[in-house]
């Protein structure tokens, strides 16, 4: 089938960084081991009942607070909770070009996103030109469904108005990617920019 549709994760693809924080300089800067953010915030906090709306932001907040404060202290933890809030969080401007050439050529782009709730509010308030690049973002928090669950694919390419073979997926986590390809999808683990470009043209899409 002609590829009609792309859709992009958003932490790690169309982000810099996994959550956009550079997680390796705020841990230097506040004096933490290597990866204890990604444990604290992602792992050890309610962040996976989150994603798929099952508690609120303030209990995640709290959840992560408390697995932080568990190796500095409650005080510090609160700083560093309010220093990753308020982190940049940078785009990756390669991206976001082939993401406009794309749209140039005629094809459909989307967002397909593993969040907490509220990710169009957040994209709109931290970014106010992008959310218009893409003709639909589907996060998993708004809608009580998460990657690898197919049926958040499936509601993409419905929502879209395009076949499973028509659409390309792409993904930092390989089991994600590997999920789509398996529901019929064309999916690549994102690597960076040209390997994905490369991807691209292997399944016929113009760029």
């Amino acid at each position: 089938m002609t590829i009609k549709a792309v859709f992009f994760d958003f932490g790690g693809v169309l982000l810099k960084h996994a959550d956009g924080v550079d997680h390796a300089a705020l841990e230097k800067i506040h004096d933490l081991p290597e990866r204890t953010l990604l444990k604290c915030v992602y792992v050890e906090s309610r962040y996976v009942e989150h994603q798929v709306g099952a508690c609120t932001n303030e209990e995640w907040i709290e959840s992560a607070i408390v697995a932080l404060a568990e190796r500095v202290g409650r005080t510090r933890a609160e700083e560093i909770w309010s220093a990753f809030e308020q982190a940049e969080r940078p785009l990756n401007q390669d991206m976001l070009d082939l993401v406009r050439r794309l749209r140039k050529g005629g094809y459909k782009v989307g967002i397909i996103s593993n969040t907490i709730p509220g990710m169009t509010a957040r994209l709109n308030e931290r970014y106010p030109e992008f959310v218009a690049m893409f003709d639909d973002i589907l996060g998993s928090g708004d809608l009580e469904m998460a990657k690898p669950d197919p049926a958040i694919w499936q509601l993409a390419v419905e929502r879209m108005g395009v076949a499973l073979g028509e659409s390309v997926f792409t993904d930092d986590t390989r089991a994600y990617a590997t999920a789509a390809t398996d529901l019929g999808m064309s999916g690549f683990h994102f690597t960076g920019y040209e390997q994905f470009v490369d991807d691209l043209r292997s399944v016929g899409v113009d760029v």
